[in-house]
């Protein structure tokens, strides 16, 4: 009986599949579940039972044209968008990824419209319509990423794809495969430059020069680009103006950047990849309108993005390339050094990528090549920790030598900050006397409550005044012992902060078009054109009418490009093809960063380095799978003792 309830189950899964995956999608789009309240059961059975059915009235949608539609069309691709698989790839590496899906879905929308996780824990059936949507959500998603592995695995598995190119495509990515897309990105990135003209800038790029001028400068913000951009600032004055030294600044970082993307085209010209997953990353650069709006305003996250991506490609090169016969030249080496430097010196939290990074690839590349082929083996250690030395020789040592003083530690710690100000005001009544004496050594208690912002920890971060190491000790200990008494309070003051990085609401919301901004006025005086307001206003729209355009804005959505990290990596996992997570380590990183940051709220540039790293995933792993199915035909070979020689494993 139960063998052929199973059987009948499994003749109708897709159906079942499509229910619950409508059911999710329904209740996101049409039900606010925050106006369900929790329904009291004192009043016997049948107030019990009309209560619930009154909650069911909120989660039947009133009919629309759009959801028949949309139910046809989730009916249509669970019918039709079988099980295919590819045993190439355990089926873990889209199961995980789509149940960590369905939990940010889940919990963002919870938190998204209560600040809280009351949507998901008020009640029974608020759990119960919770877990059925994160089981829709699931079956939907695990059955996109595995038709869309199973047809990457397909791609893999072919050759001869990039036979017979027309002239544009040969001329583009193989006969000028830097040069080629540098001047593409450019063409499509013009109107927006020249709209930008010398370039926009944020609060922190003005208080950046405001430091320099004043010579009064900190770690809050990187030392290194403030005293770069504010001398090429001065440098431009002496050839003309403040104002064409602001728009060098634009000109050099924008020269970095788009070398970065222009080199994972070269990269792509190694792999053979095909020209059409060339020209969807060629366009994902140029349309998208995040990429160009972002990346002409003169700040220090665009250098930083540069180098990160530049240590993306040249990690993944380290390991592709990686052979025991043939020595790392100094080229290589000099280039990883400065590329690392790059990203630390750009971005205070650079140095974490580099800290995870060079000493997991330290690590791999010692357990290879110590015993056998030792002097290649040091020069790719010495290229990877050695910009560990060097910044820590540059941080510790050159400027306090330069009077650079020492932000402190605020900027490490919005999580705990975070979490105290929420028990303040969800539990101030259970501080003691003594622990509210502590804190206030630390942070503002008195105000605590009221500041406490649930997206943002600002406010509660901008009142730190801990003037000796013992206080913040004291701090801590009452933090953890709270910490204990209510760690449900913890964990949801940490993803309120955080969710937007993994939920669909994470979109880019950043259109500044101008060098000024109101209150941040600077000593140096940079003039925008009369002239191009017209230009400006036009290309503003355009940007906010390309931000509302579907699939387009998919890849200027934090959410979205985290997933695709995500899933990435459970590929490489789950193809057995872990070396080239080391790769994938500085995105990785960058996402953890991200979830210390202070807020997700607007500042979608904290996930740069991610985001414009996403239109090389694809070919990463389609290049890593293409090489396993290489390496799998050549070992069924009659000539057995034959080993490829671009391969360690």
């Amino acid at each position: 009986m139960l063998k052929k309830l199973g059987q009948c189950i499994g003749r109708q899964r897709n159906w079942i599949y499509a229910v619950f995956a409508c059911f999710a999608l329904m209740i996101s789009l049409n039900t606010d579940l925050s106006e369900i309240s929790a329904e009291a059961a004192a009043g016997g059975f049948w107030n019990l039972l009309a209560g619930n059915i009154k909650k069911l009235e909120y989660l039947l949608p009133v009919f629309t044209y759009r959801d028949a539609l949309l139910a046809f069309f989730i009916f249509f691709f669970f019918q039709k968008a079988g099980e295919e698989w590819d045993t190439q790839i355990s089926r873990w590496a889209y199961r995980i990824p789509a149940a960590l899906t369905a939990f940010f879905l889940v919990f963002g929308y919870s938190f998204r419209y209560t600040n809280s996780w009351d949507l998901i824990f008020m009640d029974t059936f608020h759990l119960l319509v919770s877990a059925l949507m994160m089981a829709g959500y699931y079956f939907l998603f695990s059955r996109i990423y595995s038709q869309f592995l199973y047809r990457i695995c397909r791609m893999a598995s072919e050759r001869g794809v990039n036979a017979r190119p027309w002239k544009a495509t040969e001329w583009i990515f193989e006969k000028h495969a830097f040069w080629g897309p540098f001047l593409v990105i450019l063409l499509f990135w013009a109107p927006y430059i020249l709209a930008k003209f010398p370039g926009a800038a944020m609060p922190e790029t003005l208080a950046e020069m405001r430091q320099f001028y004043w010579n009064d400068i900190n770690n809050y913000y990187p030392p290194f680009h403030t005293v770069v951009m504010s001398l090429i600032m001065q440098l431009g004055n002496l050839i003309h103006s403040y104002t064409f030294g602001f728009f060098l600044n634009l000109v050099l970082q924008l020269a970095l950047l788009l070398s970065a993307f222009s080199y994972g085209f070269v990269l792509m010209k190694r792999w053979k990849t095909p020209y059409m997953i060339r020209y969807v990353s060629l366009a994902i650069i140029c349309i998208v309108q995040f990429f160009p709006m972002e990346s002409t305003i003169v700040e220090k996250d665009v250098p930083y993005t540069a180098c990160v991506i530049f240590l993306v490609l040249l990690l993944y090169e380290l390991v592709r390339t990686l052979r025991a016969d043939e020595v790392y030249s100094w080229k290589k080496m000099v280039g990883m050094v400065l590329v690392c430097m790059g990203v630390a010196c750009n971005r205070n939290e650079g140095f974490y990528l580099i800290l995870v990074s060079g000493i997991a690839v330290a690590v791999y590349v010692f357990r290879l090549l110590w015993n056998g082929h030792r002097m290649n083996c040091i020069r790719i250690m010495t290229a990877v920790l050695l910009p560990l030395l060097l910044f820590a020789g540059y941080q510790k040592v050159l400027l306090p030598a330069c009077g650079v003083t020492d932000n402190g530690p605020k900027e490490a710690l919005s999580i705990p900050f975070q979490q105290t100000a929420r028990y303040v005001r969800d539990y101030g009544d259970e501080v003691t006397e003594e622990e509210a004496e502590i804190i206030g050594q630390v942070l503002d208690y008195e105000n605590l409550a009221e500041l406490y912002d649930p997206i943002t920890s600002d406010p509660v971060k901008y009142t730190y005044h801990a003037e000796t190491t013992g206080d913040l000790l004291d701090y801590f200990g009452v933090w953890f012992r709270q910490l204990l008494k209510h760690p449900g309070s913890a964990v949801e003051a940490t993803m309120n902060n955080v969710y937007g990085w993994f939920y669909q609401e994470g979109y880019a919301h950043n259109y500044l078009m101008t060098p000024t901004i109101d209150g941040q006025e600077i000593r140096w005086e940079i003039v925008q054109p009369e002239k191009l307001a017209g230009v400006r206003q036009v290309m503003e729209r355009v940007a906010k009418l390309l931000s509302r355009v579907p699939v387009v804005n998919w890849f200027e959505n934090a959410g979205f490009v985290s997933w695709m990290t995500i899933l990435a990596a459970a590929v490489w996992i789950g193809s057995g093809r872990k070396k080239y997570l080391l790769s994938a380590l500085p995105l990785l990183v960058a996402l953890l960063v991200c979830v210390a940051s202070p807020t997700f709220n607007y500042q979608v540039r904290y996930i740069m380095p991610v985001m414009f790293c996403v239109p090389y995933l694809l070919p990463m792993v389609l290049q890593s799978l293409t090489e396993k199915r290489e390496r799998e035909r050549l070992t069924q070979l009659p000539f057995t003792n034959w080993r490829p020689s671009w391969s360690i494993s």
